[in-house]
């Protein structure tokens, strides 16, 4: 069964405490360690939410992170981080998300996630895999 939920963290130990959270709430995720780990899963899964966490990530993989959500046009996703660099995915394509600011809650995150899984707006159009999957390797530059 597809996941609900992907979840990008280059920080294990906070990327774990999300996942359990997550799981204590009934929503089963995966967590991706690497940027192209998570676009893959992202294809794979088509998941309603998509979770960036980008606590202690390069700038490089902050630039892959936008180019990702231009391709996430129906998923509900939410970037979590230092306001400086969550203020910079403001109108990078997020159209059903949210952005939250150190310190990390996790279940606050898990009550946004469930938000999200239940608006409309995530459930009005399944994304396609091949669209989706189309759509990620022009913004990653693979085809």
């Amino acid at each position: 069964m597809p996941s609900q939920v992907i979840i990008f963290s280059t920080d294990s130990l906070r990327g774990g405490i999300i996942q359990e959270v997550l799981k204590r709430s009934g929503l089963e995720s995966l967590l991706a360690g690497r940027v192209l780990e998570a676009g893959q899963a992202i294809v794979d899964n088509a998941p309603r939410v998509v979770i960036f966490d980008t606590k202690g990530i390069f700038p490089d993989e902050i630039n892959l992170l936008k180019n990702l959500c231009h391709a996430l046009r129906d998923t509900g996703v939410l970037v979590l981080g230092d306001r400086s660099i969550v203020d910079t995915f403001s109108g990078e394509g997020i159209q059903n998300g949210l952005c939250l600011s150190d310190p990390l809650d996790p279940d606050l995150i898990a009550s946004k996630v469930k938000q999200m899984i239940l608006s409309p707006k995530t459930k009005e159009k399944p994304l396609q895999r091949d669209d989706l999957e189309s759509d990620l390797k022009q913004f990653l530059k693979l085809d």
